[in-house]
């Protein structure tokens, strides 16, 4: 599209800075040799099936939750529906791995749920495994597609879903055979979050025992001071997100479907058998998705000799401060390559590599523009001050709002766009 041209030129710097450093990075994680005392195949076979086993279930679980809560409180009136519509993405404000630490201590031998069902003879099996642990990260992360599906059902899905009932389909028949296959692009951009924010974590898949290439790199690194064998890892994790998203854009390259009206639309209000399953449900994963770890979480902590201690408020100053800023620069950049990415086909690919630093660690980023620039120029990127912090989170926090505009710009009609033009 000749009018979007101006974009894709603009994504140029963007992109020619963050390929160089991916690929200056995979060169040093490659060609470099590494002790194997450290890193053995059948480490890396280990790594390779816990994490691509992690990243499916949470996938499933994450769809599970999030694909029905998403079209029941977008389409029917219920008790509560307006109230689960926006609160039952709150799960969002728990870190990964802080979810996981509420949920590891609550649930765990000791924890209080798992005392108080020994009273009754009821003994909590561990979550401490894959299954436990797809489980505590798809709670944590479920919003995510519950999200975007939303807003893709409010946009597109809701008129189709209105001419499947007047074809007299069922609400059952019409979500599965027209309104889930419209809102493909928004499941699958949703279930690539989870999946990247799943790969990228840290804490939580160490609190609850499972051994991912993210757990290792930090072995490497910190328990065998490997730097280059934890720079290996990163890029055959690396690869393996850069296999997902290609997948993820073969899957979403259909033919894409527009929407076809701008109706108003009223929730249908179901009988009260279903009403009463609905907002029972939609409580149900409210309490156990949001209320019983900030429960817990508050049990556990001094709000007021802790929370509002001079050195924390200054702490949430800076915090808040730099979070408004990258906040600016990730969706100023995020904006113009997705821009980019609609209106050139040769370059879906490369911008799509670009902003896939959403699946790596923090400080794996961190470390690794140290070692790159330092490589390349002789020059240390914390000469850069504020600026290399947040070159850093931008390219780690590009993916979030990158999936989310281009799965919206996609359903944006070619017919709208021309009329913009004339």
């Amino acid at each position: 599209m000749q009018h979007l041209k101006i974009w894709t030129y603009l994504s140029l710097p963007w992109l020619a800075a963050t390929l160089l450093f991916f690929l200056g990075f995979l060169g040093l994680s490659f060609l470099n040799d590494v002790p194997e005392t450290f890193l053995t195949s059948e480490l890396i076979s280990k790594l390779f099936l816990n994490t691509i086993f992690l990243a499916l279930l949470v996938g499933i679980f994450t769809f599970m939750i999030a694909a029905p809560f998403a079209t029941i409180t977008s389409l029917y009136i219920f008790p509560g529906h307006k109230f689960y519509s926006w609160a039952l993405s709150l799960p969002l404000v728990f870190p990964a791995y802080i979810y996981a630490f509420i949920f590891v201590g609550g649930l765990e031998y000791s924890g209080p749920l798992a005392s108080w069902l020994r009273e009754f003879g009821i003994i909590m099996p561990s979550v401490r495994n894959i299954l436990g642990a797809s489980l505590v990260m798809s709670l944590a992360l479920y919003p995510y597609m519950f999200l975007l599906m939303k807003a893709q059902i409010k946009h597109l899905g809701i008129p189709l879903f209105k001419a499947a009932k007047t074809l007299g389909k069922s609400d059952f028949t019409a979500i599965r055979t027209v309104l889930f296959p419209s809102l493909k692009p928004a499941i699958i951009a949703g279930l690539m979050l989870a999946i990247l924010e799943t790969l990228a974590d840290l804490g939580g898949v160490s609190t609850l025992r499972v051994d991912t290439f993210t757990v290792a790199i930090y072995d490497a690194w910190f328990g065998y001071q490997d730097y280059f064998s934890g720079a290996r890892l990163a890029g055959f994790l690396f690869l393996f997100v850069l296999v997902l998203i290609i997948i993820s854009r073969m899957l979403t390259n259909s033919k894409r479907v527009s929407s076809i009206s701008n109706d108003s639309f009223e929730k249908i209000y179901i009988q009260k058998p279903y009403r009463i399953i609905f907002s029972s449900s939609c409580l149900l994963l409210f309490v156990v998705s949001f209320c019983l770890p900030l429960l817990q979480l508050i049990m556990w902590s001094d709000f007021k000799e802790v929370f509002l201690s001079e050195s924390n408020i200054n702490l949430f100053l800076n915090s808040g401060l730099l979070g408004i800023i990258t906040a600016a620069c990730v969706i100023f950049i995020a904006l113009i390559l997705a821009l980019a990415y609609k209106g050139s086909n040769k370059l879906k690919v490369f911008i799509s590599a670009s902003a896939i630093g959403y699946a790596l660690p923090g400080s794996v980023i961190a470390a690794g523009l140290l070692i790159v620039i330092h490589e390349m120029f002789d020059v240390s990127i914390t000469t850069m001050g504020v600026f290399g912090l947040l070159l850093g989170l931008t390219i780690r926090f590009i993916t979030p709002p990158f999936q989310y505009l281009i799965s919206s710009i996609d359903n944006i009609p070619d017919k709208s766009i021309l009329a913009l033009r004339t």
